[in-house]
């Protein structure tokens, strides 16, 4: 499981609601729109690389944390569908050469991982609700965490189809998860999740394994509090 700092979710989910989408295609029109005019064909592999990289400066320069600290970054190989070499202005057989085409392409790709943030958010919001406190409930804050921990694994597979590295989003899904309920996974816990966590790229878990798997680790979680509270 990622080491990621505390407070990391709460900057990530309280910058989603900072996107601006319009300001976004009003910067990339401004940008593209130049660069290839109505009439172009074809653009050189000078023009597309120089271009698709100009794109990627403005989006982490004009994104919040919810893109630049996440890697749901454009074109990365699990999320949006997005492929800098066939999509931006080089579809097959025949490219398609509109700016507002190929900017739509590019919005609408952050969508789909502006919805699975905003899925995990309220996922996590009544996970954090409903989890029991009391020393007396520990069966029962297993049970939850367990429950907790595949519906994170189930947002994530949906959301990525298990393509290429979803592994690396389920890890970090998960350590969001822990990080919105303010629970740290002791040394146990974070090995037992490594071994039973360590998933492939196009193949997801089945659901009677992860279900076993989770209340593992919820087991190991809840452990390792009543540890820690006792000393």
């Amino acid at each position: 499981m990622s080491r990621t700092p505390l407070g990391s979710w709460a900057i990530i989910r309280d910058s989603l609601d900072g996107y601006a989408p319009d300001k976004l295609i009003r910067l990339l029109r401004e940008y593209l729109t130049p660069r290839v005019p109505p009439g172009t064909r074809k653009l050189t592999d000078e023009q597309h690389d120089t271009m698709a990289k100009h794109v990627q400066r403005l989006l982490n320069q004009n994104l919040g944390p919810w893109y630049t600290e996440t890697h749901l970054y454009l074109g990365n190989e699990s999320f949006g569908g997005y492929c800098w070499c066939h999509r931006f202005f080089r579809h097959k057989p025949t490219p398609n050469m509109s700016v507002e085409y190929n900017i739509q392409l590019i919005i609408d790709a952050l969508a789909q991982s502006r919805e699975w943030l905003f899925k995990l958010g309220a996922h996590f919001k009544a996970l954090e609700r409903d989890l029991p406190s009391a020393p007396e409930d520990t069966d029962i804050r297993m049970l939850a965490l367990a429950d907790g921990i595949v519906t994170t694994m189930n947002l994530t597979m949906d959301a990525t189809g298990c393509e290429e590295s979803w592994y690396t989003f389920a890890d970090q899904a998960l350590t969001w998860m822990f990080d919105a309920i303010a629970l740290r996974p002791g040394y146990q816990a974070g090995k037992l999740m490594r071994k039973l966590f360590a998933f492939e790229s196009w193949h997801g878990p089945l659901q009677e394994e992860l279900r076993d798997s989770a209340e593992k680790v919820a087991a190991a979680v809840v452990e390792d509090e009543g540890r820690r509270h006792t000393h």
